[in-house]
């Protein structure tokens, strides 16, 4: 039986809370009287769904991006009430990791999009308060951005179609930087860096002019498509070196 204290200490010395500067709370954000842990699930999001579906399959800890406490003070009442009474309630304790599941370049959602692509010579990209948040690589040969979409499109709970923008040469591409969720403000940094294509999850409405104006190429693959990436292979390691059952919830936003 491995305790939930050895779960967290593995999750920290492999994410690295602490080095970044983030309004997630990251780590252990609600502990349970049950410390024995059997199964694990991940999920992108702490949603009621999720939680939910987490304590329908009977895990002792939930494992999300997007976790509860967001850098504020809060009232436990109303949705977040519910939310914490049913993990106490049933047992299932809530680690959250933001920043740190973005730019690990082991289990990182960009490192791994980056490496689903074939990346070669992938590296941290993006620093951001003092750590990085993403990740780039070259494509093995140059890439049509025909293919490009295409591989991308089989992404589990990708926001199709695509929002492209594409005002540079938009025939091949070679290199490729990565911030994922809504990571449109590293845009400049990506053309300033000389990348052909910049990737990430969510845009905002101003990175139109933004790219038209940077003659660059952007293409947003949905916020939640692009951040399934980093639980996934944190459940991995999970698996591989606690031995732990472990489950993935898929609940796509569709954003």
């Amino acid at each position: 039986m491995t305790q939930l204290s050895s779960v967290t200490q593995f999750l920290d010395s492999l994410l690295d809370p602490q080095k970044y500067q983030d309004a997630s709370l990251n780590g252990l954000q609600v502990e349970t009287k049950n410390r024995e842990i059997k199964k694990v699930c991940f999920a992108v999001d702490a949603g009621l769904t999720v939680i939910e579906e987490a304590i329908q399959q009977e895990a002792d800890l939930l494992v999300v991006h997007h976790g509860l406490f967001w850098g504020e003070c809060q009232a436990i009442r109303g949705a977040l009430g519910q939310k914490i009474h049913l993990l106490m309630q049933h047992g299932c304790s809530l680690y959250a990791s933001h920043l740190p599941l973005d730019g690990n370049m082991e289990v990182g959602n960009a490192a791994e999009i980056a490496r689903f692509l074939s990346l070669s010579q992938v590296t941290p990209f993006c620093e951001y308060k003092g750590a990085t948040i993403g990740a780039s690589g070259t494509a093995p040969r140059e890439l049509s951005f025909s293919s490009l979409l295409e591989k991308l499109a089989t992404i589990p709970g990708a926001s199709l179609p695509f929002l492209q923008l594409m005002f540079g040469n938009n025939e091949r591409c070679s290199r490729i930087a990565i911030v994922t969720g809504s990571g449109a403000f590293a845009l400049p940094v990506a053309v300033q860096e000389g990348f052909d294509l910049f990737i990430s999850g969510e845009p905002k409405h101003e990175v139109f002019h933004m790219a038209q104006e940077l003659q660059a190429n952007a293409l947003f693959i949905g916020h939640y498509a692009s951040e399934t990436f980093g639980v996934r292979a944190v459940a991995e390691r999970i698996e591989q070196t606690l031995e732990l059952k472990t489950g993935f919830i898929d609940i796509p936003s569709g954003i």
